[in-house]
């Protein structure tokens, strides 16, 4: 029996448990996965390499970056020079205040003292107006006595003359107050306000007063012989 299988022959392949062509499928697959592992064992071996160089060069960047202390007063020389900066762009400005200044109070204390030499003539001219006023008023009071009838024109013209004297220094207070010039015009309606009463006083002699044309002039009186 030519051909025929021997029992042998089937028991043989039967007790293996693979046959040929899942053999050879098993040895394909065992190859590939021995071609993956060695391509794998290659790509980790070149990332292994690319990690080693990185932290190399990590560690050159870390040895050649500057100490952060450096840096730090590095930093506080620039704002510090930036400020220095502002503050030179400043300086005309400030030096223009300061001039400003300076001349505000130059003229500041100039008019200070203009205004004390004013208070000054003030208080003298008020003194002379109340020693003026003084005599006027014991003038008048003899002129109401009963010796007033025999009264003599010297002592009228004195008491007109007081009247005058008294007169002008209201101009005066008032010009001076109103900084008027010796030339300026006397305008009697604000030289009332510095006369008792804000009017014009008197004159024993029934005469007319007058004020000056202008500050420097004396006022004047209608009766003749009545001057300053």
């Amino acid at each position: 029996m030519l051909g025929a299988p021997t029992r042998g022959g089937v028991c043989n392949g039967r007790q293996s448990g693979f046959s040929r062509p899942a053999l050879l499928g098993l040895v394909v697959a065992v190859g590939a996965a021995g071609a993956m592992w060695f391509y794998m064992q290659k790509e980790l071996a070149t990332t292994r390499a690319e990690l080693a160089a990185a932290r190399e060069q990590m560690k050159q960047l870390q040895a050649d970056a500057p100490d952060t202390k450096e840096v730090t007063k590095l930093r506080a020389q620039v704002r510090e020079a930036e400020s220095l900066r502002k503050e030179a762009e400043e300086l005309p400005k400030l030096r223009g205040e300061v001039t400003l200044l300076r001349k505000d109070k130059a003229v500041f204390e100039q008019a200070k003292a203009e205004n004390a030499q004013l208070r000054e003539w003030a208080i003298r001219l008020q003194a002379e107006n109340a020693a003026v006023r003084g005599q006027n008023q014991s003038l008048a009071q003899a002129a109401a006595s009963p010796a007033a009838t025999a009264q003599t024109e010297q002592t009228r013209k004195a008491i007109c003359i007081a009247n005058l004297k008294q007169i002008d220094g209201a101009i005066q207070q008032w010009a001076l107050e109103n900084k008027k010039q010796a030339t300026d015009s006397v305008e009697l309606k604000g030289v009332l306000s510095y006369l008792r009463g804000s009017l014009l006083p008197l004159c024993p002699a029934s005469g007319n007063y007058s004020p000056g044309s202008t500050v420097s002039a004396v006022p004047t009186c209608t009766v003749p012989g009545h001057t300053l």
